[in-house]
């Protein structure tokens, strides 16, 4: 491991695998590993992402583990602009940083923003939200459907939910209900491409080795330093796969997909895109399109430029300019986060879906849920029944996810 820093009261390494070890020592070293831990966890219960999380810690040793917040960004921000973050981390999170100057900035290339660290003697306030640390636990429900469209005989559409055991997937039902506090959950939608038989085998790769590469990756799905660089990773992966794969048989050459994934753990969730599937969240009466197609209409809606009957009206709606294989070069997968509240639901989907439901459908099909009290099962098989009667020419595959 790496020494970042070797100081009086603490000394901290990096990880090979991108993890941050505190190690306290000096005046009243126990009480400021206590007091690290505890405002940690408080600012992951409370929703805020600019700060490193908590992955693990020793009373022994007065160790924590952290992921890790970026590079130092001492000689890169001002000291208002560094004043003015930590008092958006007091208004907005309830906790005073005991050391609100640049040296205790960091800036997370991947997030693109700056973060916070240090907080062996910060002070934590009454939520600003009023909400409770018990909050930070997290359950999902979910459902997951398929159904083979009307335009050519089976079903080129593949779906899986899976946690991780030691590097190793553990497959879950399509249907079911659980924590997410010890160990996470990835839902993975895969629409192929490439003829009836191209299509089929591209998409079942798709599920069937991201349930390999990811654990072994990642190990648990939790504790991972960079879960976002991991799913990357990931589906790049899977990108070659399926080229090599279609590059060795006439029979698949050219086949191709698109993946879209999510791995819920905890307070967040981080997901994983190629192509046109989708994944939307809906909170508090607003539905959210997390991911963006990757297609040229795709990038002139997210522009302004045209709207979405224009989108869904136009002949070339459906050409991809990236995809899991395909005849791809390469691919630059959407890899973001979003976090989690209790209430969220989230529509994992293939471009079946999409072909029969507009957005507002689909938050309609949200919003009665919510008022009528519907299950997860009753919401899934509507959107799927809905979005079929519709369109219905296109194989249909979705998730349904509640968090409880």
């Amino acid at each position: 491991m790496k020494i970042a820093k070797d100081g009086i009261r603490s000394i901290v390494k990096v990880g090979y695998d991108g993890r941050v070890y505190k190690t306290f020592r000096g005046t009243d070293k126990s009480e400021r590993f206590a007091n690290e831990v505890r405002v940690l966890n408080v600012l992951e219960a409370r929703g805020c992402d600019y700060v490193p999380r908590l992955l693990d810690n020793d009373p022994d040793t007065l160790t924590i583990v952290t992921t890790n917040a970026g590079s130092p960004a001492e000689n890169s921000i001002s000291e208002s602009k560094a004043q003015a973050l930590f008092e958006e981390l007091e208004e907005d999170f309830g906790v005073v940083h005991d050391d609100p100057f640049p040296r205790n900035i960091t800036y997370n290339q991947r997030m693109g923003r700056f973060c916070i660290i240090d907080f062996e003697l910060a002070e934590v306030k009454e939520d600003p939200r009023h909400l409770h640390e018990e909050e930070a636990h997290r359950s999902l429900e979910w459902c997951g459907l398929t159904r083979a469209g009307r335009r050519k005989p089976g079903n080129q559409d593949s779906l899986s939910v899976f946690s991780s055991s030691s590097g190793w997937a553990d497959s879950a039902e399509l249907e079911g209900e659980q924590s997410i506090d010890e160990n996470g959950l990835v839902f993975a939608v895969s629409d192929g491409m490439g003829g009836p038989a191209g299509g089929a085998v591209a998409s079942s790769l798709v599920v069937r080795d991201l349930r390999r590469f990811l654990p072994a990756m990642m190990g648990d799905f939790q504790g991972a330093a960079d879960p976002e660089g991991v799913l990357e990773a990931s589906v790049k992966s899977l990108h070659d796969l399926v080229t090599r794969t279609g590059d060795n048989s006439d029979d698949l050459r050219g086949m191709g997909a698109t993946v879209v994934c999510g791995l819920f753990y905890r307070t967040k969730v981080c997901f994983a895109h190629v192509g046109d599937s989708r994944c939307y969240q809906y909170r508090g009466g607003e539905l959210t399109q997390l991911t963006h197609d990757h297609t040229f209409l795709g990038s002139q809606f997210r522009q302004g430029r045209i709207n979405e009957r224009e989108m869904r009206m136009h002949p070339r709606r459906n050409v991809l300019n990236q995809a899991i294989g395909g005849g791809c070069q390469f691919v630059n997968p959407q890899v973001d986060s979003s976090a989690l509240e209790v209430g969220d639901w989230f529509l994992i989907c293939s471009d079946g879906v999409i072909d029969g439901l507009w957005n507002k459908n689909i938050a309609r099909c949200f919003e009665e849920a919510d008022e009528e009290g519907q299950s997860v099962e009753h919401v899934a098989n509507r959107i799927l029944d809905w979005s079929f009667e519709e369109a219905g020419m296109d194989d249909t595959t979705l998730f349904v996810v509640k968090v409880l």
